[in-house]
């Protein structure tokens, strides 16, 4: 060893000094110290920029279980029965619509109140009712046709003149009543009475042909202007006797 090195490093390894070498020591020891140091520091910056982004990251949270709601059971409304379609035709595309003409208002016509009816007539006379079982035709035998009665009011009246009319309303035969100084009471003549008094009779026998002959009291001869209402005579071709009283 000794050949392949100088002289003067030989000399210097040989005869070194002990003081540089303790110092050399030293500055070895604090070089690996600092190696160290730095290398731990190394570690620690990284330990610490991963703390660093562990710390900063949003820290990722366990979903949690859904649940499905249990379905809802909507009540199913009822079928309703559907109307039947209607056939409704439709209209021809060749038939030309028609309208109508709007007609003119009719005019109001109006119309004329109608008078009321005149009262009926009043008559001083008039037929006796009261007494109807004792009025109207009697059975009288062959070729008589007769109407007899009294006029009455109160006592029997004398002057009071009597028509009868044929159907064309002209008329037939006419007379006037008597007083009771002229008055015969008659016996059996009567399908009414047994004893009969009366105060004007007609012989209607020469109008039997023109009936149905009307009976009525007038103002005078000649003269058919009532005085009494009407009452009808329908003469039986058999003849018959009529007894009609007058009353006010």
């Amino acid at each position: 060893m000794s050949k392949n090195l100088p002289s003067r490093c030989v000399d210097s390894i040989i005869f070194a000094d002990p003081r540089k070498g303790v110092s050399t020591l030293r500055i070895n020891r604090l070089f690996f110290f600092l190696v160290t140091v730095l290398a731990v520091l190394t570690v620690l910056a990284c330990d610490a920029g991963n703390l660093v982004a562990l710390g900063s990251s949003t820290p990722t949270r366990t979903p949690r279980p859904t649940f499905t709601p249990r379905p809802t059971f909507t009540p199913i409304p009822e079928d309703t029965a559907t109307p039947a379609p209607t056939d409704t035709p439709e209209p021809s595309p060749t038939t030309a619509r028609t309208v109508a003409p709007t007609k003119a208002p009719a005019p109001v016509v109006k119309v004329p109140t109608k008078p009321p009816a005149p009262p009926a007539p009043s008559f001083p006379w008039r037929p006796k009712q009261e007494l109807s079982v004792t009025q109207g035709p009697c059975p009288a035998g062959p070729s008589v046709y007769e109407i007899k009665g009294r006029i009455w009011s109160g006592v029997y009246i004398s002057g009071v003149h009597v028509v009868v009319l044929d159907k064309s309303g002209r008329i037939a035969v006419q007379t006037d009543s008597w007083g009771p100084e002229s008055m015969n009471p008659e016996w059996g003549v009567s399908c009414f009475e047994e004893k009969n008094s009366y105060n004007y009779q007609i012989d209607i026998s020469p109008a039997r042909e023109s009936g149905p002959l009307t009976l009525r009291l007038t103002n005078g001869k000649n003269d058919t202007t009532p005085i009494s209402t009407d009452v009808q005579i329908s003469i039986p071709s058999g003849g018959g006797r009529w007894y009609i009283d007058w009353v006010k």
